[in-house]
């Protein structure tokens, strides 16, 4: 008889939305009575999950900026995710955490470098955290091109999950796809349940309670005369399992941990799956698609009609693209003289920013002649502007409908302070040539401009330095 699986993906993902200079998360109004988002979304979400033990039975992702944040302020609930992780491989032998890139970056607009250092910072940083290396890796906004698929089975990573339209043609959400890709690499790709999956994310309804949502939803999705083992795989934010739509971790909870059964279906998790049901199918993606834009990945480079009032969006991509190259000439200038290989110094350089090892033992590591203490210091600017270069071009600040958000704003920020250490190390006015750039890239609401924020931004950074 064939065997109906269920796999749940949950995406727990918060933004890096520390103050550049201090490092620490301002207090942000609605949080109340918490400081910030993250402390109330682990209130309401992480945490309750945690101790329910949903973590063992589920699929799911932590984007690395959450991690890290969870490593100094939850650790209680991040120290219950790894157990968890743990006792599932120790049971399965597989692995139920996915990676994600690291500042969750739209892969289809990034640089070929830039796909590398995100994919590779994210495997490292999964591995710190687990203390092994992932099988598959959760894509932002599932936002994908043949690409990114390459770099990501370059990296050893073996699937991904995405949903049905990204499929060149019409697929069967029930079973496992295998894309080919260059040089006789392949990724397996899962495609969720989009009709599910947008119910579970936008319908409270559908999840108000569990043996009711399989004898009425999931029940209605397995094909009864098909003679192959059946997944019907659920992906969707995982912060509306308690904050976004509150209670429903234990909706989890009592689906995983009992309904499930009494129905005959299983759960499972995609590395789980794929060891027992390898892909025989082949497919080709929609290079350029996302699952939160259906004109592709317009949302996060221009106006689409997903979010209206865009058009500051191309501006702030183009703005973006230009501090980059900025940045990037002066590290390359600057490093070149002092590290073997600049790139791979900086895919490297993640092992600093977890603790793994100290900065002196990746420049003896990676450095091409010995340093002064001053070049030492010029150094530690350099690869910190490369971080903040880095984490300008996170998804969040093109998602929402106004320039004058904290999430496109803290981008400006992290570009503001990229541009201001480069000038500190290389001596050379970067800012002046951005104006333009900068001016062009306003809110439809306030009026606030780019300029406004990145100016601020430097401000602060250089009376820092006055201290």
């Amino acid at each position: 008889m064939p065997r109906h699986a269920l796999c749940i993906h949950a995406h727990f993902y918060q933004p890096s939305r520390e103050d550049p200079y201090s490092g620490i998360i301002p207090q942000e109004q609605g949080a109340e009575p918490f400081r910030n988002w993250n402390e109330k979304i682990n209130a309401d979400c992480y945490a309750p999950n945690a101790r329910l033990g949903n973590f063992e039975k589920i699929s799911f992702n932590l984007g690395p900026t959450l991690t890290r944040w969870m490593e100094q302020n939850a650790q209680d609930t991040l120290a219950l995710i790894t157990e968890s992780e743990r006792r599932y491989m120790n049971r399965t032998a597989t692995v139920n955490a996915m990676a994600q890139p690291y500042h969750h970056t739209i892969l289809p607009l990034a640089s070929l470098r830039d796909k590398q250092t995100q994919v590779r910072w994210g495997i490292a940083d999964y591995t710190h955290t687990y203390g092994f290396a992932p099988e598959g890796m959760w894509l932002p906004e599932t936002a994908v091109d043949e690409e990114t698929l390459a770099v990501l089975a370059e990296n050893g990573i073996r699937y991904t999950i995405l949903a049905p339209w990204q499929a060149e043609g019409e697929v069967d959400v029930t079973q496992p796809y295998r894309v080919e890709l260059a040089g006789g690499r392949s990724m397996s790709v899962f495609f969720y349940h989009s009709g599910l999956s947008t119910g579970i994310s936008f319908n409270a309804e559908t999840t108000a309670n569990a043996d009711s949502f399989i004898q009425n939803c999931l029940k209605n999705v397995y094909s009864a005369n098909d003679e192959q083992d059946q997944l019907i795989l659920l992906a969707s934010d995982g912060e509306l399992y308690g904050h976004h739509q509150p209670f429903r971790d234990l909706f989890l909870s009592y689906l995983l941990d009992g309904a499930l059964t009494q129905a005959s279906i299983e759960y499972t998790t995609p590395a789980k799956w794929l060891r027992e049901h390898p892909p025989v199918k082949t497919v080709q993606i929609r290079n350029r698609t996302s699952w939160s834009c259906m004109e592709g990945v317009e949302r996060w480079r221009g106006e689409c009609a997903c979010t209206p009032h865009g058009a500051w969006k191309k501006p702030l991509r183009d703005l973006m693209n230009q501090v980059a190259e900025l940045v990037d000439a002066c590290y390359l200038d600057c490093a070149a003289n002092w590290l073997r290989e600049p790139w791979r110094a900086r895919d490297e350089y993640i092992s600093v920013l977890l603790g793994d090892v100290s900065f002196a033992a990746w420049l003896d590591q990676e450095g091409k002649v010995p340093l002064d203490q001053s070049e030492i210091g010029q150094l530690q600017h350099l690869m910190a502007a490369q971080f903040e270069r880095q984490r300008m071009f996170t998804s969040c600040g093109w998602f929402f409908e106004d320039f004058d958000r904290i999430e496109p704003r803290n981008n400006v920020q992290y570009a503001a302070h990229a541009i201001a250490l480069s000038e500190r190390v290389s001596g050379k006015d970067l800012r002046s040539g951005l104006v333009p750039a900068l001016e062009a890239v306003k809110s439809w609401r306030s009026g606030v401009t780019a300029r406004d924020v990145f100016e601020g931004a430097l401000q602060r950074f250089e009376t820092d330095l006055q201290r």
